[in-house]
Formats: structure tokens, sequence, C-alpha cells
């Protein structure tokens, strides 16, 4: 049995749509998959990413403001996650050099009185510690429960000096 053109490209359109709408993943999302935390939807998402040079060296940020209703389910959240990665600010001086410092070129970040922050350490050779290699690769989130926004950063950054 022949069946009209028409329905067959019809046919495999909306299958095109249907399985491509799966791979979709809004930036939200994203963070709270990345930072394994249930977040209700953001009020606005302000985002850039400048991967892609030698090695894939650059600097995701993502910044996630959630309404006056919802702040207090996101510092639920991170103030008690399981992982232990959470911690109440103030951060170490030297720290709060290295996560700030490193991202001071491409955003302009401030540092929460009041709220969360989050560290991971991504090197994969693993050799000494964070602050003495010679290259970054860690994931950063700050919650700011002032402000409620989440400020989200994957930094990997090769060679570097000093």
């Amino acid at each position: 049995m022949l069946y009209p053109v028409n329905l067959i490209v019809s046919i495999a359109l909306a299958l095109l749509l249907l399985l491509g709408g799966f791979g979709l993943e809004s930036e939200a999302d994203y963070v709270a998959r990345k930072l394994a935390t249930d977040l209700p939807e953001p009020l606005s998402v302000t985002y850039g990413d400048s991967h892609g040079g030698f090695h894939e060296d650059g600097l995701l940020h993502i910044e996630l403001t959630f309404d006056l209703e919802d702040r207090a389910a996101v510092e639920e959240a991170v103030s008690s996650h399981p992982s232990g990665y959470w911690n109440p600010f103030p951060m170490d001086e030297l720290m709060e050099e290295v996560v700030y410092g490193n991202c001071a070129d491409e955003v302009d970040w401030p540092i929460p009185e009041n709220g969360w922050w989050y560290l991971l350490d991504r090197q994969e050779d693993g050799e000494g510690g964070m602050l003495t290699r010679h290259s970054y690769n860690y994931t950063f989130a700050a919650y700011d429960c002032d402000t409620g926004i989440l400020y989200y950063q994957e930094l990997d950054e090769g060679e570097r000096e000093g």
C-alpha cells in the first residue's frame, strides 16, 4: 500500500521534532544537574561560555535569579545538601582570591555576605593540591541569600603562570 508523500513527510518531521526536543536542556536544568540539587524555575538566567580555545580552556558562567517565593527553597536545598560540598560564607581568603580572581576578567560577581558556596575540583590527574597545580579545572557555585542569585561557573584553564 502506498502512502501519500505528504503524510510520510509529516510523520518524519513530527518524529524529528519530538526526538530533538528530548535532547534540550535549559541552563537552569544544567546547573541543577551538575550541582545534584533540585532547584525551582528561575525568574531570569544570564549565560556566557568562553570554552572552545586550546584544550577547550575557558569559563562557563551562569547566573540564576530566583523570585522572593523561591529563595528560601534554594537556600534550603544548598544548605542541607548531603554532598558536603556546600559551605556557608565567608570562605577562606586565599580560596576567595582564586575562585573570584580567575573569573574577574569575564564576570564581576559580588562576594555574598550571607550565603553558601560550593567547590568541586575536577582536575583529572589529581596531582597536588588545587592551589599548587599549573592548571585549574573546577566547578564553583555561590548562592547569595540576600539577592536570590545562584552564581555557577566551570573553569578549565591550562598551563598558568606562577
